[in-house]
C-alpha cells in the first residue's frame, strides 16, 4: 500500500477550474452592475432634462402649443450634456377643450426617456357684441 499524501494533478486541475469559474462569475456580476449603474445615471439625467423641458412648455400659449416653435420642438443640450437631445410633440386633446397632450422625449446614444403630460389653456370665449 502506498501512502498518498501529495496532491494529484487531477485535484489541482479541479481546484483551478473552480477558482476560474468563480472568478468569471464575479467579473460578470461586476460588469452587469456597472452597466446597470450607467443606465441609471443616463435615465436620471434624462428625466431631469425632460422635466425641465416640460416646465418650459408651461410658458407657451395655446397657439404655440398647437404649432411648436422650432427651438421648442427639438434640439440638443449644451456641454456637458451634449450626448442628449430632445424632441417635443404637442396636440390638442379630443377629450377636453383647452387640454393639450404633450410628450417630451430625451435621447442619448444608447437609449431614450419620454415623459407625457397634459397642459391646460383656458379656451377663448367669444365676446358678445
Amino acid at each position: 500500500m502506498r501512502n498518498n499524501r501529495g496532491v494529484t494533478l487531477f485535484e489541482t486541475v479541479a481546484a483551478m477550474t473552480l477558482v476560474a469559474i468563480t472568478a468569471v462569475s464575479a467579473m460578470a456580476a461586476v460588469g452587469a452592475e456597472l452597466r446597470t449603474a450607467e443606465k441609471a445615471r443616463h435615465t436620471l439625467e434624462a428625466e431631469a432634462l425632460a422635466t425641465t423641458r416640460l416646465d418650459q412648455l408651461a410658458l407657451l400659449t395655446d397657439r404655440e402649443l398647437l404649432s411648436l416653435p422650432d427651438t421648442v420642438a427639438k434640439g440638443e443640450f449644451e456641454e456637458p450634456l451634449a450626448d442628449y437631445s430632445w424632441e417635443t410633440t404637442s396636440a390638442a386633446s379630443n377629450a377636453q377643450a383647452g387640454v393639450y397632450d404633450v410628450v417630451v422625449t430625451v435621447r442619448w446614444p444608447t437609449g431614450e426617456y419620454a415623459i407625457t403630460s397634459a397642459l391646460y389653456r383656458r379656451p377663448a370665449v367669444p365676446s358678445a357684441r
